[in-house]
């Protein structure tokens, strides 16, 4: 990790799979080191070895802010033309201690995956569904947030936290926010919104929940 004058800069390896969707990423230096739920929704051309597609590994870096900074565009929150190409996720990593480690993903006709690994009371798959209006409220919670104009990520110089990523692709646009103790590096509140909407909006909190 660099840190320059005007942002931190974050170099990692992305593994894409043969249909050019990005598989994981990682970095080998930091306190952070696997991204992979930073890159889920990324889609690379496929590439090609003697015309047959193959896996790769690339190497992309994303720019965090420091403390106070935010990006000096503005970009406006699109509309949604196409809700069946949405996909909401949220990841939890993760922590020197007991925290809840699960993944969410929120499809635009309201199916919801859930994926607990630790510290949660349901472990494994589950499925759920969601209704419209629901699914409605939740694109409202990252249009408030002005979710397209935040950074890529915000991180705290603290080790043994959590790692928090959420993410919204649709008609092609997609957008995911690290968060990294991100309030005690600048992130504005209405990411820690975002992310506790999915929570609260997917339903997944009785699987989450400990017994």
């Amino acid at each position: 990790m660099n840190l320059g004058s005007e942002h931190f800069t974050v170099s990692f390896d992305v593994l894409v799979g043969t249909d050019g969707k990005a598989v994981s990423a990682r970095t080998s230096e930091g306190f952070i080191a696997d991204l992979t739920p930073l890159c889920k929704t990324w889609q690379y051309r496929p590439f090609e070895r003697n015309d047959q597609p193959v896996a790769a590994k690339v190497r992309e870096s994303v720019a965090i802010l420091p403390i106070g900074e935010r990006p000096e565009t503005h970009v406006p929150f699109p509309e949604i033309h196409d809700w069946n190409s949405l996909r909401i996720t949220l990841s939890r990593s993760g922590c020197y201690g007991m925290c809840s480690t699960y993944e969410i993903e929120i499809h635009g006709d309201g199916t919801v995956l859930y994926y607990g690994q630790a510290f949660v009371g349901t472990s494994g798959k589950q499925k759920g569904r969601i209704s419209h209006p629901a699914l409605v409220k939740l694109v409202g919670t990252f249009r408030k947030a002005d979710y397209f104009s935040l950074a890529s990520g915000y991180v705290a110089g603290v080790t043994d936290s959590p790692t928090y990523v959420s993410s919204i692709s649709f008609d092609g646009l997609s957008k995911s926010v690290l968060d990294y103790v991100g309030r005690d590096a600048g992130m504005p509140p209405s990411v820690s919104d975002v992310e506790a909407a999915i929570d609260r909006l997917s339903g997944v909190s009785k699987w989450v929940g400990r017994k």
